[in-house]
C-alpha cells in the first residue's frame, strides 16, 4: 500500500513497493496529462521487464500530489545477464514520451534512489518502486 502524502505534498521518506495497479490508482489518473505519463509508465515496466532490469523506482513530481507533474524519473537497476532482449533495451534508451530513464548497475542505483530520497531543499522524500 502506497502510504498517504505528508503536508508538503510527498510521500513519506522510503522507498515504497507497489503494484501497477495501485500505482496507476494513485498517481495515474487525476488529470489527463497524469494518464499519459501512467501509458508511458505501462509501457516502459514492460519493455524493463522484458529487458530483464532488476528493479524500477518511480520518483519526481509523478509520486507527488502535484495536479500536472512534469513528468517520471526512472531508476532501473540492471545486473548480470542483461539485456535478455536488446530490442527491448534499444527502447529504453531511445526513451519514452514523459520518462526520465537511467538505467544503471548496482552501486549507481543506491547512490540515485539516495539521491531522490531527498528533494531540492534536502527535505526527506519517498518514491515508489514497482513490484509484480
Amino acid at each position: 500500500m502506497i502510504p498517504p502524502f505528508n503536508d508538503s505534498g510527498f510521500l513519506p521518506p522510503g522507498v515504497h513497493p507497489a503494484a501497477m495497479a495501485d500505482i496507476e490508482a494513485r498517481f495515474g489518473r487525476q488529470s489527463e496529462l497524469r494518464r499519459v505519463q501512467m501509458e508511458s509508465v505501462r509501457w516502459m515496466v514492460d519493455l524493463a521487464v522484458r529487458a530483464g532490469v532488476q528493479r524500477i523506482v518511480l520518483n519526481g513530481s509523478f509520486v507527488t500530489d502535484i495536479i500536472e507533474p512534469n513528468d517520471v524519473d526512472c531508476v532501473l537497476l540492471t545486473g548480470p545477464g542483461f539485456p535478455k532482449d536488446s530490442a527491448a533495451e534499444a527502447e529504453l534508451r531511445a526513451g519514452l514520451p514523459f520518462l526520465e530513464i537511467a538505467m544503471v548497475r548496482r552501486r549507481r542505483f543506491e547512490r540515485l534512489v539516495n539521491f531522490f530520497g531527498t528533494d531540492r531543499f534536502d527535505a526527506p522524500k519517498g518514491m515508489v518502486e514497482v513490484i509484480s
